[in-house]
């Protein structure tokens, strides 16, 4: 029997027609003439799972398993609705039957979890996917194509099972909670009620729930007599649970996890299509936990591969290979279609920027270029990644010394060797943003060293900064063997100087002074700073994503590092891992202004004043 508020999306299973206590199948013949028999009920959506339409909407359901609306089921069928339906004008004066676009359709049909998973993400809606099995029913909540939480009605996947299983509270904590704090139908929920009453703190209850929900996820995946169905409404509580995990990454671990290898061939299609990357190489590198397969394999999509050479590739089994293209096609990572990548427009990816050129995502083969090819994309990788380093003379290659004439000369042998035109060349074709910011860095090199007067002021800053450094190299050397008062002295002067040079528009020596200064005492104030300044570097990314998190792990309540952080993701177009931030940081001040501007900007007044309320409950 179906329950009130459940539906049958799941294959095999037919919708069944209730009158009175009776109860038959909605399997009618076949007409000559017609598309099958079509019978229906009408029912209202997610009272049992937790997930509510909007009040009178009701969805109206073929057997075959899928959705439709009152068009084509009129008199224009040739069906008299009364035979089909007794009740069924009366049932339509009390509600509407609810539309259903051709989106919604195809999500409503039978897939398995990954893949139902990733087309809820990608496109962005709202509702539940209810995976049922033998063990029982396990529920992940979307809100707009994010998955918010996981939820299981299996004893042993309920957190105050979980909880006690792992030793974090025992029994009687649990059934003392749940009987004085949960007996009324708005309790808050468990692990908020743990947290109020001292028996876990808040690092424990999100780590706890992670794990918990990546459980509930790779089990639901694994079960071989799994079904997936997705609801679509607005859940009563879709708050999110999971601040530390991304849709993606919970997507990622659903296809690993899936079990049935013959449906990942038949999803993947012929093996003569050609696959490549769907998103930056960049961003699938840092933002990513990829296994080291995975990346193996990423590294050899140029835009030219087939399916069968990918699957053919070294000695990893053809079932492994496989497995690891149809998690990455499941995910967005990749895209796999008949005609070269050159002439496809990326296919749309979850929660981050895509490529916009073939260039962006083509990568080059090194196996088939000669060692001086080699050698100088080595040379450029390096000089990218050191150039926010650099001072003036070494970014254009030339002493301190050098008349006006060997500056415009080593410029004019700079813009030959690195012009992003070169890009254009076969071994250098993947490495044009490399070739742009050598380009650029020496040219704001020859602009301060060609005009004498910007010259003689960089000169000066210059010796003066040596005269410090050798002070303060003697003065570490004695904090070391006698007081750490000194050691702050050293840090004091490096920051004071570092925002001299900010002030005066020398971000590439702050920068030196301001990692210096981190290094001796990480102060989450000064970290951003230097976070900041880093990002200057678009090839420093990683540097100041690790730097914000060095910060938050200082303090993790320091809001201006969320800010930060959330900004940096915005940058990055990833608004799910943004929101996250921006919830960190009104969990930490609930009445911070800039924090709740920025939260009300992405997701609306209505969420925001929700979010504020949980916060603020959970202060002491």
């Amino acid at each position: 029997m179906v329950s009130p508020g459940e539906s049958w999306w799941t294959a095999g299973a037919s919708p069944r027609i209730s009158s009175g206590s009776s109860t038959r199948r909605a399997d009618t013949p076949r007409r000559p003439t017609r598309s099958p028999a079509i019978l229906h009920r009408e029912h209202r959506v997610g009272s049992s799972s937790g997930v509510s339409s909007r009040p009178g909407k009701r969805l109206r359901v073929l057997s075959h398993g899928f959705p439709t609306s009152s068009a084509g089921m009129g008199s224009s069928s040739g069906w008299n609705d009364s035979r089909i339906l007794p009740n069924r004008r009366e049932r339509r004066k009390e509600t509407a039957v609810r539309q259903v676009d051709a989106d919604t359709l195809d999500l409503r049909r039978f897939r398995p979890l990954p893949d139902l998973m990733a087309n809820v993400a990608s496109q962005h809606r709202t509702g539940a996917i209810t995976a049922i099995s033998r063990e029982g029913s396990r529920r992940l909540i979307f809100v707009e194509g994010e998955l918010r939480s996981a939820r299981s009605d299996i004893e042993d996947e309920k957190l105050g099972s979980w909880l006690v299983s792992r030793g974090i509270i025992d029994e009687n904590q649990k059934a003392l909670t749940l009987f004085v704090d949960q007996s009324s139908a708005d309790s808050p929920p468990l692990g908020h009620l743990l947290v109020v009453r001292g028996l876990l703190d808040e690092e424990t209850l999100e780590r706890e729930l992670a794990e918990l929900a990546t459980t509930i996820i790779r089990r639901a995946a694994e079960a071989p007599d799994s079904t997936a169905e997705f609801l679509e409404g607005r859940a009563e509580n879709d708050l999110d649970t999971l601040p530390g995990l991304t849709t993606l990454e919970l997507i990622l671990l659903a296809a690993r996890s899936y079990p049935n290898v013959q449906h990942k061939r038949n999803r993947l299609g012929p093996m003569d299509q050609v696959a490549w990357p769907s998103m930056t190489l960049d961003t699938l590198l840092d933002e990513l936990p990829l296994t080291p397969t995975e990346a193996f394999f990423l590294s050899r999509l140029d835009g030219t591969r087939r399916l069968e050479d990918l699957v053919s590739i070294g000695s990893i089994p053809e079932e492994q290979a496989v497995s690891v293209i149809y998690t990455l096609r499941t995910a967005g990572i990749i895209s796999i279609g008949d005609a070269p990548a050159a002439s496809l427009a990326p296919m749309p990816s979850i929660g981050h920027t895509t490529a916009n050129s073939a260039q962006e995502f083509a990568t080059v083969d090194e196996s088939v270029l000669n060692d001086e090819e080699i050698a100088e994309r080595e040379r450029i990788r390096h000089l990218a990644s050191e150039v926010t380093r650099m001072n003036h003379y070494r970014a254009l290659g030339i002493p301190r010394g050098a008349k006006p004439g060997e500056v415009e000369s080593a410029w004019q042998q700079t813009k030959k060797r690195f012009s992003p035109d070169r890009s254009r060349e076969r071994h250098l074709r993947d490495m044009r943003h490399q070739l742009q910011l050598i380009f650029e860095r020496a040219n704001a090199a020859q602009e301060v060293l060609s005009n004498p007067a910007t010259r003689y002021r960089y000169d000066k800053v210059l010796e003066s900064l040596e005269q410090e450094k050798n002070e303060k190299s003697e003065l570490a050397e004695s904090s070391t063997k006698f007081s750490a008062a000194a050691r702050s002295e050293l840090v004091e002067a490096n920051l004071k100087r570092a925002d001299e040079l900010i002030h005066d528009g020398e971000p590439y020596l702050a920068l030196q002074l301001l990692e210096q200064a981190c290094q001796l005492d990480p102060r989450p104030a000064e970290l951003v700073k230097l976070a900041r300044l880093q990002l200057r570097n678009p090839l420093w990314k990683d540097r100041a994503l690790k730097t914000l998190r060095k910060a938050l792990e200082v303090d993790p309540k320091f809001v201006d590092a969320w800010l930060e952080l959330s900004e940096f993701w915005r940058r990055r177009n990833n608004p799910e891992r943004q929101r996250k931030a921006l919830e960190r940081a009104l969990a930490a001040d609930p009445d911070h202004p800039k924090a709740k501007q920025m939260y009300r900007q992405l997701v609306g007044q209505r969420d925001l004043e929700r979010l504020i309320r949980r916060a603020r409950s959970r202060q002491p």
